[in-house]
């Protein structure tokens, strides 16, 4: 970037079964047929592992082949309108998305880190790729696993749904089903020819499609370069407004010991990972907690606050799900693209550890 161009940094944001209605995408007439009592569980195993394989193969694809066109999003109200290049390279990805309807803004990723373009604000924003964004990557899908259809729970059961057409091209649709109001249900069109993901549609957890992602158009390339696939900033503008989006590492121990737990957790999610941070604007730290369970995902964010919030539970405009309650001081928030049971489970089961569960009775951040 040029060097008249200064960035400054501002704080990062802390933040059943549907059989029936999975159905519905491959006919009108099926939507409406009854559904016999157990079909889910009628699935056979050598089934579900042959549509692991699809979609192990998808997620495969939509790394490392090069290829671009266009794609429609639909969440609501709202729809955007995309035009995408994707280049496909052994190590990190390199790819651009390009806004055709509302402001003119431009996302460029390279690797783990993107940059977002507003030409007529004259801004541009950097940081960590947010991942829960990228609907037609099938990233979500790297890690759903034979864990996740086999374990105790049984939290997803896939189903094919037959043989569709996106884009002008000929695909397998599968439905991934979840077995409780836990975890939101998808339903993929993987392309027979590149493998490549060309629709993918998400249902809440009675059934309702709640976003729709397809390619209106999608080809195969041969190879593609990209202006910023060495700096993602190459090109920009001297009078671009550079905004660094950074938070704080996690702190050495005493900072990274845990002092907060969920217990118990929703039925088939496991602690992905938790971490101490500071916030840069209160100076007050938070313990970060990662929920999964090899699909969905939602953070817990445990942070004092003056004063207490009511328990609430909300939608943000992004689709997400949030839920907030205080205690001990404390604000807990939980925030994910997951049903509401699943958030409002995680803030009320979480909890201060004992001095006996932790096997330490060293104080947190938070009470020093």
């Amino acid at each position: 970037m040029n060097q008249s161009v200064k960035p400054h940094h501002r704080p990062a944001v802390s933040l059943p079964l549907l059989f029936t209605a999975l159905l519905g995408w491959t006919s009108p007439l099926l939507a409406d047929a009854a559904v016999p009592t157990g079909a889910i569980s009628q699935v056979s195993a050598d089934n579900e592992s042959s549509l692991l394989q699809r979609i192990d193969a998808m997620v495969d694809a939509m790394a490392s082949r090069s290829y671009g066109g266009r794609f429609i999003h639909m969440r609501g109200d709202q729809i955007d309108l995309m035009r995408t290049v994707h280049r496909g390279t052994d190590g990190e990805r390199v790819e651009l998305l390009v806004a055709e309807n509302g402001e003119v803004r431009e996302i460029r990723r390279l690797g783990d880190r993107c940059a977002c373009l507003w030409p007529q604000r004259k801004q541009v924003m950097l940081g960590d790729y947010p991942n829960v964004a990228s609907r037609m990557s099938g990233e979500r899908f790297d890690a759903l696993d034979s864990d996740a259809l086999d374990s105790a729970g049984q939290n997803y059961r896939l189903i094919s749904l037959g043989v569709g057409r996106v884009a002008g091209k000929t695909c397998d649709q599968v439905a991934v089903v979840p077995t409780d109001d836990l975890r939101y249900g998808y339903k993929l069109c993987i392309g027979h020819e590149q493998s490549l993901l060309l629709r993918m549609s998400m249902y809440d957890e009675r059934g309702r499609p709640m976003e729709h992602n397809q390619f209106t158009q999608v080809e195969s390339l041969d190879s593609v370069e990209l202006a910023f696939q060495e700096d993602l900033t190459t090109g920009i503008d001297a009078d671009f407004e550079a905004i660094e989006l950074v938070g704080e590492r996690a702190e050495n121990a005493p900072i990274r010991q845990s002092s907060w737990m969920i217990e118990p957790l929703p039925s088939g999610y496991r602690v992905q990972s938790r971490s101490w941070r500071r916030n840069p604007v209160t100076e007050q730290y938070f313990e970060h907690l990662v929920v999964s369970d090899g699909l969905a995902t939602a953070s817990v964010f445990v942070e004092k606050r003056d004063g207490d919030v009511a328990r609430q539970a909300s939608r943000t405009e992004l689709g997400m799900t949030m839920a907030v309650r205080s205690i001990e001081g404390m604000r807990v928030t939980a925030i994910g693209d997951v049903p509401s049971a699943t958030v409002e489970s995680l803030v009320e089961n979480t909890r201060r550890v004992t001095p006996d569960e932790s096997g330490s009775s060293q104080p947190s951040p938070d009470q020093k």
